[in-house]
């Protein structure tokens, strides 16, 4: 019973010694992947500091922006477009509510403050919505 009990035990540390390499390797992983978008944002601020071309900052900001939601997307992040969408809290946080003229758009999703993420089917973050109010 004895020998079972250490057979149990050292197998027990030994998952739990992969699964924290595991999750230290996707760490490492991540960030590794994200570097390179930081690196991307220095260049974006030097080459501002330099020429004072605010059409080409706001390009390269954009292509930063693409980049960093391409190595999200990457890891399963999906975000959560809301607008023209019927409200749903379980994906939605209503900031605000807004009258509408139009009733099919009671309980519509009228403009999107933050957009929500999802990891896979898990929610990250819901998305700040504003929401219509049909006139009475």
């Amino acid at each position: 019973m004895t020998r079972a009990l250490r057979e149990l035990e050292a197998t027990q540390a030994r998952v739990e010694r992969e699964a924290l390499r595991v999750h230290e390797e996707t760490r490492k992983k991540l960030v590794s992947e994200l570097l390179p978008v930081l690196d991307n944002l220095d260049r974006t601020i030097r080459a501002e500091a330099r020429n004072r071309d605010a059409s080409a900052v706001v390009e390269g900001v954009c292509l930063v922006r693409a980049q960093l939601e391409g190595v999200l997307r990457g890891y399963g992040v999906e975000r959560i477009e809301a607008v023209g969408a019927r409200f749903d809290p379980g994906v939605h946080d209503a900031i605000s509510v807004v009258a509408v003229r139009d009733p099919a758009r009671h309980g519509m999703v009228v403009d999107q403050i933050e957009p929500g993420y999802r990891l896979g089917d898990r929610l990250l973050r819901p998305a700040k919505v504003v929401v219509g109010r049909a006139l009475v």
